[in-house]
C-alpha cells in the first residue's frame, strides 16, 4: 500500500477566506490593497512566530545552568533572531503601504484638520490610527525583548531564557492578531477566530492540551488510588508508572502549548516521582504529597487555558451538539435509522469539550463506546437524554 501523500503547507501569507471576502468587498481600492499587504505580512509574522518550535531549546531535565556562557547564547541566537526578523517585517510593511506622519502631534498641537470627507475616508483614518499605534507599540516591544535577553539573571539560566522568549514571542501573536482584527472589523462585524491568521489553529492547540492534561489527570488520580491499597515494598513501581506518564504527557503534541513554566513544573515531579521510585520502599503519604498538589496545578492550568482561550470555543462546540442532539429526536420521532449517525456525529464533536468538566469526560467515555458498538432506537433514545443532562449541566459561566 503506497504511504499517503502529504499534504501540502499553507503558504505562510495565506489569509484566511472570510478576511479575503471583507477585503475585497472594501470600497476603496487603494486602501484595500494596502491593507492586504499588511494582512499577509502580519499572516506570515504570525507564521512564523507559530511555526519555529522553540520546545528543541528547552531543557529536558530540572537541572539549572552553571552559569552564563556562550554556548548558551548561541544555542537560543536562532530562536530570538528568528522572533525579531518576523516582527520587524510587519513593521516594516505597516510604514511601507501606511506611512507615519512626519512629525508626530504633540498634545494641544493637534492643528486643524478637515472632516473626513466619506464614511470611507473615515474608516481609512481609522485603520491608519490602528496601524501606526500597534507599529509603535510591537517596536517598543521588539526594544524590550532585546534588553531582556541582555540581562544576566536571565541569559545565565536556560529555564529563565525560554519562559521570556516564549512569553514575549505570545505576546507578539496576541498583539499582531489585535491588529488584523481591528482592522478587519472597521469594514465589517466579524469574529476574531474568522479573519486572525492562525488563531483557529491556536485555539485547536489549546483545546488538545485540555484533553491531554484532562488524561493525565484521570491516570495520576487512579495511581494514587492503587498506591492507597498497596504495600509498601509496591509503591515504588507506582511512583515510577507516575513518572513513565509524566514523560509521556510532555512528549505529546499538545504540550507544546504549555508555557514553560508549566512545562518545568512537570519536570520538577518527574525527578522527585523518579527519585521515590528507585527506593525499596516507600511510606503511605509520600506519593500523595507529591503528585496532589501536581493535581491541583492541572486543574488551574486547565481552568487558566479554557478561560483564556476557549470560552467562545466551547459555547459554540455547546451550541453545535444541542443542534445535534434535536436532530436526533426528530429522527427518534420518525423511526429514522438516521438517529444513530447523528448521535454518533454529536459525541464526536463534543470530544472538543473533554477537560471541561470531569462528569462529562466520563459521559463522553461511556458515549463513545456506546457509539462504537451501534445504537438501536432505545438505546439511542437513553443516550440521547444523557448526554442533553450533561450536556446542560457543563459549568458555563
Amino acid at each position: 500500500m503506497p504511504a499517503p501523500i502529504p499534504k501540502p503547507r499553507i503558504p505562510p501569507d495565506a489569509l484566511p477566506s472570510r478576511l479575503e471576502e471583507l477585503l475585497e468587498s472594501i470600497t476603496d481600492r487603494h486602501v484595500a490593497d494596502r491593507l492586504v499587504r499588511v494582512h499577509r505580512a502580519a499572516a506570515v509574522a504570525i507564521d512564523r512566530l507559530g511555526h519555529l518550535s522553540i520546545a528543541k531549546y528547552e531543557p529536558t531535565t530540572v537541572e539549572p545552568d552553571e552559569g552564563a556562557d556562550l554556548a548558551l547564547w548561541e544555542t537560543m541566537a536562532p530562536a530570538i533572531g528568528d522572533t525579531l526578523v518576523g516582527v520587524n517585517q510587519l513593521v516594516t510593511a505597516i510604514h511601507k503601504e501606511f506611512p507615519p506622519p512626519s512629525r508626530p502631534a504633540g498634545p494641544g498641537d493637534e492643528g486643524w484638520a478637515p472632516p473626513p470627507a466619506s464614511s470611507d475616508e473615515r474608516l481609512a483614518q481609522e485603520v491608519e490610527a490602528v496601524l501606526h499605534a500597534s507599529a509603535e507599540r510591537l517596536s517598543k516591544r521588539v526594544s524590550e525583548l532585546g534588553q531582556q535577553m541582555r540581562r544576566p539573571e536571565v541569559v545565565s539560566d536556560r529555564w529563565t531564557l525560554m519562559a521570556e522568549l516564549q512569553a514575549f514571542r505570545a505576546d507578539f501573536r496576541v498583539r499582531i492578531g489585535d491588529l488584523v482584527y481591528l482592522t478587519a472589523a472597521a469594514f465589517e462585524d466579524v469574529r476574531r477566530e474568522d479573519v486572525v491568521p492562525g488563531y483557529v489553529h491556536q485555539v485547536g492547540a489549546r483545546a488538545a492540551l485540555r484533553a491531554a492534561a484532562a488524561d493525565l489527570r484521570r491516570s495520576l488520580q487512579g495511581r494514587l488510588e492503587r498506591a492507597a491499597k498497596a504495600e509498601p515494598a509496591s509503591r515504588p513501581a507506582l511512583a515510577r508508572q507516575v513518572a513513565e506518564s509524566l514523560s509521556a504527557f510532555i512528549t505529546l503534541p499538545a504540550s507544546v502549548a504549555l508555557r514553560t513554566p508549566q512545562k518545568h513544573t512537570v519536570l520538577r515531579l518527574r525527578a522527585r516521582v523518579q527519585e521515590e521510585g528507585a527506593r525499596a520502599e516507600l511510606a503511605a503519604q509520600t506519593l500523595p504529597g507529591l503528585v496532589e498538589p501536581f493535581l491541583a496545578f492541572l486543574d488551574e492550568t486547565t481552568e487558566d487555558v479554557t478561560r483564556a482561550w476557549l470560552t467562545v470555543h466551547d459555547r459554540k462546540v455547546w451550541a453545535s451538539c444541542g443542534a445535534k442532539l434535536e436532530q436526533a429526536e426528530m429522527h427518534l420521532a420518525l423511526g429514522s435509522r438516521g438517529a444513530a449517525r447523528v448521535l454518533a456525529d454529536a459525541v464526536d464533536t463534543a470530544a472538543a469539550l473533554y477537560g471541561r468538566s470531569a462528569p462529562f469526560d466520563g459521559f463522553l467515555r461511556k458515549a463513545r463506546q456506546e457509539a462504537a458498538e451501534g445504537l438501536d432506537a432505545a438505546t439511542a433514545r437513553g443516550l440521547l437524554e444523557r448526554f442533553r443532562e450533561r450536556l446542560a449541566a457543563l459549568p458555563f459561566s
